[in-house]
């Protein structure tokens, strides 16, 4: 419990104080049990967090990544409210359009406060970053819906079953994981701006104006804060670039004036793109074929049955991921995946493409002011 009061330290130091809880405290309530698979809920004087792991076991990374992102709801969602959940209907979905940043902004402060706590590494949460920008970059979800009409499908993805099926994997991205890494080019965009802004002090605004005295925010309030904070031209380029539309930042820019590298290790690697499970010696895609990847532009889709890929039948692989099947080849090339497909049997020319994974890691050569930022950023406060 230790480790978790030196985040929630950390977390108070942002905003110069702790919410005035109804009963004057706040209480972890934690519930360790086999059968868990591990989750948490926030409220306004409490968080309840599940984990399967034994008691007489240390908090692992996930627990301790719960612990952090519940705790700083007691600020952002329960008392920075969106207007949207006001007031809450406990009888019917409630749809908000603020979820990117209720739920996205906690997420990216998650790991960066364990990191700023020591519970993590700086060069650990560094590298962890590049994960979930390369994912929504290269999302095909966002050529439809910007972050704010991705907050309002939360009645059909968070802990809730669309009754039809879905194409979810072709047309929704996470509010959590988008939301997280626009926080974190928000937050890259004004430390580099070299004048002493920074996300905290944007949060510790938005606390001031719309969480302490509880008036709740519709996104609109948020880009004032903003305006307020960092001035109209940042505030209307930010917003209606990213928020109300689905542009992307230049991470690689950012990444690098923060002292951090983001690139493609491998950008000439062959892959097929596909999450593909294999049950009894027959592969089948875990999700729809994602716009534009081999098996997409193949014509194969999640009931298809695939047999064999590149000559080998899927009853003979053991391998983990599918790519492996395919060692040896360039992108470009292409080889024959076998399906069957409601009793008929057929093969799919498949084209391989390029890994487009991006990832972000420690730059040992970052220039003196990178450094200083990529300092200013991480440190304890």
């Amino acid at each position: 419990f230790s480790e978790v009061m030196k985040i929630v330290k950390q977390q108070k130091a942002v905003f110069g104080e702790l919410p005035a809880y109804d009963y004057g405290e706040y209480t972890f309530l934690s519930c360790y049990m086999p059968n868990a698979s591990g989750d948490g809920m926030e409220h306004r004087n409490s968080t309840y967090v599940v984990s399967g792991k034994p008691l007489n076991r240390p908090l692992g990374n996930t627990s301790m990544g719960t612990m952090s992102h519940e705790y700083f709801h007691s600020w952002n969602v329960e008392r920075i409210r969106p207007t949207a959940l006001e007031p809450f209907d406990f009888e019917d979905a409630n749809m908000s359009g603020e979820l990117w940043f209720a739920e996205g902004f906690t997420s990216y402060y998650t790991n960066l406060f364990r990191a700023r706590s020591g519970n993590m590494t700086a060069e650990q949460y560094v590298n962890g970053l590049g994960g979930s920008v390369s994912y929504v970059i290269n999302a095909p979800g966002r050529k439809y819906f910007n972050p704010i009409e991705m907050s309002y499908r939360a009645p059909f993805v968070d802990a809730a079953t669309s009754i039809d099926p879905d194409n979810n994997s072709n047309i929704f991205i996470s509010y959590y994981t988008y939301g997280s890494v626009l926080g974190l080019a928000l937050d890259m965009s004004l430390r580099t701006m070299d004048n002493g802004k920074n996300l905290d002090d944007y949060m510790k605004h938005v606390w001031l104006t719309h969480g302490k005295p509880e008036i709740p925010y519709s996104v609109r309030d948020l880009q004032a804060r903003l305006e307020e904070y960092a001035g109209k031209a940042f505030a209307d380029d930010f917003f209606g670039k990213y928020i109300f539309n689905s542009e992307m930042p230049d991470y690689e820019s950012l990444f690098k004036k923060m002292g951090v590298v983001f690139e493609n290790p491998s950008p000439n690697s062959p892959t097929l793109n596909a999450f593909v499970r294999v049950n009894d010696g027959v592969g089948q895609l875990v999700q729809n074929a994602i716009v534009g990847t081999p098996l997409y532009e193949a014509g194969i889709e999640k009931e298809d049955q695939i047999l064999s890929i590149n000559g080998t039948a899927l009853s003979t692989f053991q391998g983990r991921s599918v790519d492996e099947l395919i060692t040896g080849k360039k992108p470009g090339d292409v080889i024959d995946v076998e399906i069957e497909r409601w009793g008929t049997k057929m093969t799919k020319k498949v084209t391989i493409a390029a890994s487009q994974n991006m990832r972000s890691s420690w730059d040992a050569n970052a220039n003196a002011a990178a450094q200083k930022r990529r300092e200013e950023w991480l440190k304890a406060k």
